[in-house]
């Protein structure tokens, strides 16, 4: 997990965003859209003493951005108490301001149901195991064929996610159900 959090940083600070889409792309099989061009920076905000959660909210404000982001970030809020080496922290400093801020990973899934931490952000994206199988499924399906996960594997994807999901999602059943694919057989 460290490393996952630690990719959803920069190495100082955390970035509720990366690890946000990382979220929504790997494990809940729900990409967000790619980023629009001509994103504004904001620029307004630049040194003041503001946390990170109040700078992306502002980010929220133009609505070229709120689309997106407020799907993204709310989950990456719930991945806060981590920093950006992936241990657990109360707190936020600032180095550059020599502020704190208290962490506060609440959040909500877009049209969906809310979280007070991360324990319960936890739990709520284990309870979406069909999505997550079906994300699992096609990287897996990527790495064993040694190439892109295209519409010609929607159907072999479907088929491993069905015979898995009568055996609870076991991982297991994904692996065996793939390995005895026609399309494994004829790599």
């Amino acid at each position: 997990m460290a490393a996952i959090l630690a990719m959803g940083s920069n190495g100082e600070r955390t970035s509720p965003v990366e690890r946000g889409a990382w979220v929504l792309r790997k494990l809940l099989h729900t990409p967000p859209p790619p980023a629009p061009p001509n994103v504004p920076q904001l620029d307004r905000l630049a040194g003041k003493p503001i946390s990170p959660r109040e700078r992306l909210l502002a980010h929220q404000e133009e609505p070229q951005c709120l689309q997106c982001h407020r799907k993204i970030d709310p989950i990456g809020f719930g991945l806060e108490n981590f920093n950006a080496a992936g241990k657990w922290r109360e707190v936020d400093h600032d180095p550059k301001t020599k502020k704190d801020w208290p962490i506060d990973p609440a959040g909500q899934f877009h049209n969906g149901p809310t979280f007070q931490t991360y324990f319960d952000l936890r739990d709520q994206i284990a309870a979406k195991s069909e999505n997550f199988a079906q994300g699992f499924t096609e990287a897996l399906i990527e790495y064993a064929l040694g190439r892109p996960y295209g519409f010609t594997d929607i159907a072999l994807a479907d088929g491993i996610v069905k015979k898995a999901k009568a055996k609870d999602f076991a991982i297991r059943e994904v692996i065996v159900a793939l390995v005895s694919s026609r399309d494994f057989r004829r790599k």
